[in-house]
């Protein structure tokens, strides 16, 4: 993965060739796009992510990160990955007002949800590009499989399995159910059938009441007989 990030970032500008003391070569291998085209988009993102497989492989990633606080002029909060502030070296997602600046937040999120799949897949940065081009894939997929992962990390597994069974049972609880009961003639003749509406109940409640129903019936059919 880290010989893969190195040879792709080498091929773009350069990049790769220069030593990785300090983050001010970011400002030069950046893309810097600011109205950019999906395709640009996805290069960018395919820079940033082997930016930060060779940054983490570096002794020097506490400094460079540190520098790279410095240039974001903002504090780093606990929520802040390595990766917010590599994407802002590489896309410029602008800002000026405030409706501007919450639609870079999240799109910034975005990109970093999405590099975070393709770390944990294992995607090479060099593949990156071809993969977006997939059907099925891309930024916006990437981010969604990464947030579906946490939501099942965070969930244990009896606590996913009970929302599954209360969902089930909810879908049970709506439907109505048709029960019918018929009442015979001391002769053992029909006498009535009365159809009633039933709902919210489970399937296997609905199925121990037509147990019960028929025994009944059962028992007034003899009853009747010996009469």
């Amino acid at each position: 993965m880290a010989a893969d990030a190195e040879r792709f970032l080498h091929q773009v500008n350069g990049a790769g060739s220069r030593p990785l003391d300090s983050a001010s070569w970011l400002q030069r291998a950046g893309l810097n796009i600011r109205k950019a085209s999906d395709a640009q988009h996805v290069e960018a993102i395919a820079l940033a992510y082997a930016t930060y497989i060779r940054i983490s492989a570096s002794p020097l990633r506490a400094a460079i990160m540190a520098e790279l606080v410095t240039l974001s002029g903002r504090k780093r909060s606990r929520i802040t990955h390595d990766l917010h502030l590599i994407v802002e070296r590489f896309v410029s997602y602008g800002g000026e007002t405030a409706a501007e600046r919450l639609a870079a937040r999240k799109l910034i999120s975005r990109d970093v949800r999405a590099i975070q799949h393709l770390e944990s897949a294992k995607v090479l940065p060099s593949r990156v590009q071809a993969l977006a081009a997939t059907p099925g894939q891309g930024l916006h997929a990437w981010a969604r499989q990464t947030a579906v992962a946490k939501r099942v990390s965070t969930s244990p597994p009896d606590a996913i399995a009970a929302a599954r069974r209360a969902k089930t049972e909810a879908r049970q609880r709506a439907l109505v159910h048709e029960v019918s009961i018929t009442t015979r003639r001391p002769d053992g003749s029909r006498k009535a059938k009365r159809r009633f509406a039933i709902t919210g109940v489970l399937g296997a409640e609905l199925a121990r009441l037509r147990r019960c129903l028929k025994g009944l019936q059962m028992v007034a059919k003899c009853e009747a007989s010996t009469r």
